[in-house]
C-alpha cells in the first residue's frame, strides 16, 4: 500500500464537478496551454478565461457546501448551498512532467501528465490565487512570481497536497525556470515567514495550528523536492 492510500481523503469546504465531459476536456485544454506557456505545472484561470462571461460558465461545473451560518433548517435537514460560477469561478489544474522528458521542461500536452483537475469557487475569501497581489502576502520578492502562488494554492492545498509524491518522481525534469521560482519561494516562505496560518488556509484550505508548524512543513517540502528528503511532508488533517 502507498503513502497517498494510507491518507484521508481531503477536500476544501466546496465539493465541486465538472457537469459534462465537454466542460471537462474544455478546461484541461486551456490549463495545459497555460502550464506550457507559463511554464507552470499548476496553472490557475477563472471560469470567463476559459468558458466566457455570464450565462457561458452556467452548466459547466457544480459546487455545494453546507451553510456555515445556518447549517440545519428549521425542520433539522441540511442546509446546502450552491455556488454561483456565472459570477465567479476558478479552475485549478495540477501536472507533472512525464517520465523521460528533457531536462529544459516540457514541450507539449503530450509531455505532461495531469494529477487532478478540478473546479472551484472563487472569491468567497479574502483573496485568491488569481488576483491577489504578491505585496499582499509578502511574496512581491526577487526571484518569485504568480506561479509561487499557484503551487501553494495547487500543490499543496487540499485537494492535491497527499500526490506530492507523484510530483517528485519527475520534479528534475520541470522547466528549470519553473525550479527556479518553487526553489527561491520555498525558501522565502522559511526563512521570512510572510504568511499567516489565515493566510495559508485561505490560499490551500489545509489549516496548521500554528506558524511554526507551518514553517517546519515548508521546510520539509523544500528539503523533499531539493535536498533529496525521503519522507513526504504531510499536512495536517
Amino acid at each position: 500500500m502507498s503513502i497517498r492510500d494510507e491518507l484521508p481523503p481531503r477536500t476544501g469546504p466546496w465539493a465541486s464537478r465538472f457537469d459534462s465531459e465537454e466542460a471537462l476536456v474544455q478546461a484541461d485544454d486551456a490549463l495545459r496551454e497555460a502550464a506550457l506557456k507559463n511554464h507552470d505545472l499548476s496553472p490557475i484561470l477563472s471560469f470567463e478565461a476559459v468558458y466566457g462571461e455570464g450565462e457561458n460558465c452556467l452548466g459547466k461545473a457544480t459546487a455545494i457546501t453546507i451553510d456555515p451560518r445556518r447549517p440545519y433548517s428549521p425542520t433539522g435537514e441540511v442546509n446546502y448551498v450552491y455556488a454561483d460560477f456565472s459570477t465567479r469561478g476558478l479552475l485549478y489544474g495540477v501536472y507533472r512532467p512525464a517520465e523521460g522528458g528533457d531536462e529544459d521542461g516540457p514541450e507539449n500536452g503530450a509531455e505532461l501528465w495531469s494529477t487532478t483537475l478540478y473546479p472551484y469557487p472563487g472569491g468567497y475569501e479574502e483573496f485568491d490565487p488569481v488576483t491577489a497581489p504578491l505585496a499582499d502576502l509578502g511574496l512581491d520578492v526577487p526571484g518569485v512570481d504568480r506561479r509561487l502562488v499557484n503551487f501553494c494554492a495547487g500543490i499543496l492545498g487540499a485537494e492535491a497536497v497527499d500526490d506530492l509524491g507523484m510530483l517528485r518522481e519527475t520534479f528534475e525534469v520541470a522547466w528549470p525556470d519553473y525550479q527556479d521560482t518553487i526553489r527561491a519561494g520555498l525558501k522565502h516562505l522559511v526563512t521570512n515567514e510572510p504568511l499567516t496560518v489565515e493566510q495559508w488556509f485561505g490560499l490551500t484550505y489545509v489549516k496548521f495550528p500554528g506558524k511554526r508548524e507551518l514553517t517546519a512543513y515548508l521546510a520539509q517540502v523544500y528539503a523533499y523536492l531539493f535536498d533529496d528528503f525521503d519522507a513526504m511532508p504531510l499536512a495536517p488533517q
